[in-house]
């Protein structure tokens, strides 16, 4: 379902902890994919659909704080189609004529048990209150957040935690699109607690799109990358259903946060806190963020396309010649047309947990 006066929902988890490691080299390590093409940046070809430009739609942005909004236990940013709007990737989303829900913490429990069941009540919140506190909070009663079409995005460890939600249900998930995803983290008994196991396909299907960047892996100023080759991007992509169509696109030239406000950016430059583009200009990160932005758009357009016709979609995932600075793609759509909204799940089996010693 496109834009009407109910936007569909794409909900974002992602845990922009700036006291993490990582980083150091202009290194362009392709990180993970093999791949089947990869082209020298140029400008893309002239379409009638332009998911890197801003679109038709007038957005605003409304802050949701959990200390001023009852029974909400992390802040929640949301992205409309309304009126001017401030974040630069988000606002980019909501113009295109979709909400943006974004869910953060920069102070969350170190397990990742605790942080999935903090995640799965401020979904429900979400399910219960997102619309009448949008209201309230002066979003025209006209504008109302379609929740049961959901495509769910990430960013670096919050991936493992939306896998992990995944795992348990498809809910209203419709799609997933993960970016830079990483797995492993605390299970709270002293152990690391996995989503993927390698070589074990994930018990849920759905469209899938997997975003890693070319640094992912460059060790920090600490020696440990935001994104381990090993715990990253082709061992999400990997335990994919194969019946579920996925696309794989490495931006080879960026780094782990370069996609992040300015703000954010320049905190992990100053930090060394994970590999970035040291040569990359304002403008060419400010390019990045829309590349990203616009790869979201094109997903969430071919997934909720009216028409069933992928034709000036498709080629934004696929073709690298297409798209807004160098990549690689890799993907499998067994249809060869528009990937169909939904998401098919069976039980699943029991999280890899490995005890450390000391």
């Amino acid at each position: 379902m496109m834009w009407r006066d109910s936007p569909t929902v794409v909900l974002l988890w992602l845990l922009v902890v700036l006291v993490c490691t990582a980083f150091g080299s202009t290194n362009t390590n392709t990180n993970g994919f093999s791949h089947n093409q990869q082209q020298q940046h140029h400008e893309p070809r002239a379409t009638t659909f332009l998911p890197y430009e801003r679109g038709t739609h007038n957005t605003t942005h409304v802050f949701l704080s959990k200390a001023t909004t009852l029974g909400l236990e992390e802040n929640i940013d949301v992205y409309l189609p309304t009126e001017p709007g401030a974040h630069k990737m988000t606002d980019h989303m909501a113009s295109h004529g979709m909400a943006v829900v974004v869910f953060w913490s920069l102070t969350l429990p170190l397990s990742n048990l605790e942080k999935l069941e903090i995640l799965k009540r401020v979904f429900d919140w979400t399910d219960l209150n997102i619309n009448r506190v949008l209201h309230n909070h002066g979003v025209s009663e006209d504008v109302t957040l379609d929740l049961q079409n959901i495509l769910m995005a990430c960013h670096s460890a919050g991936c493992q935690l939306t896998v992990d939600y995944l795992k348990e249900g498809c809910r209203e998930v419709k799609g997933q699109a993960l970016l830079s995803p990483v797995d492993g983290g605390l299970d709270g008994d002293g152990g690391v607690a996995f989503a993927i196991t390698p070589g074990t396909t994930l018990n849920y299907a759905t469209p899938s799109l997997v975003m890693p960047c070319g640094l992912d892996d460059v060790p920090s100023v600490g020696g440990f990358p935001c994104g381990p080759e090993h715990l990253s991007n082709a061992r999400f992509y990997e335990a994919l259903n194969p019946t579920s169509p996925r696309w794989g696109i490495n931006a080879t030239e960026f780094g782990h946060g370069d996609f992040l406000d300015p703000a954010f950016q320049h905190a992990i430059e100053a930090g060394n806190v994970c590999g970035w583009n040291h040569d990359a200009t304002e403008e060419e990160l400010d390019e990045y963020r829309r590349y990203i932005a616009g790869q979201l758009v094109t997903f969430h357009t071919a997934l909720y396309t009216d028409t069933g016709d992928c034709s000036e979609y498709l080629p934004y995932l696929q073709d690298p010649g297409m798209m807004l600075v160098v990549t690689e793609s890799v993907y499998q759509n067994p249809s060869g047309g528009c990937p169909m909204a939904g998401c098919m799940w069976s039980p699943p089996p029991p999280t890899t947990t490995t005890a450390t010693t000391n």
